[in-house]
């Protein structure tokens, strides 16, 4: 199957869910789309296009604190 056969049965399985009464088969639904959506990655990898994904850089309040230059002092 092709990626974009993929995606478009999670988004079947996501369509169904939305309408689906029954928690549980609304939450086996929801682990098939995801399920189609490791696939489409694996279909993307292998045909040598990479999985359409981006690393987005963390915005500047959102990066980690630079150590502090200042000693703790021992009680």
């Amino acid at each position: 199957m092709s990626p974009v056969e993929c995606k478009e049965q999670a988004a079947q399985c996501r369509q169904m869910a939305e309408g689906e009464p029954n928690l549980r088969v609304q939450a086996i639904l929801m682990d098939m789309a995801r399920t189609w959506d490791r696939l489409a990655i694996e279909a993307e990898i292998s045909q040598g296009s990479g999985p359409s994904l981006r690393v987005i850089p963390p915005l500047p309040s959102q990066a980690s604190p630079k150590p502090s230059s200042q000693k703790l002092r021992s009680l």
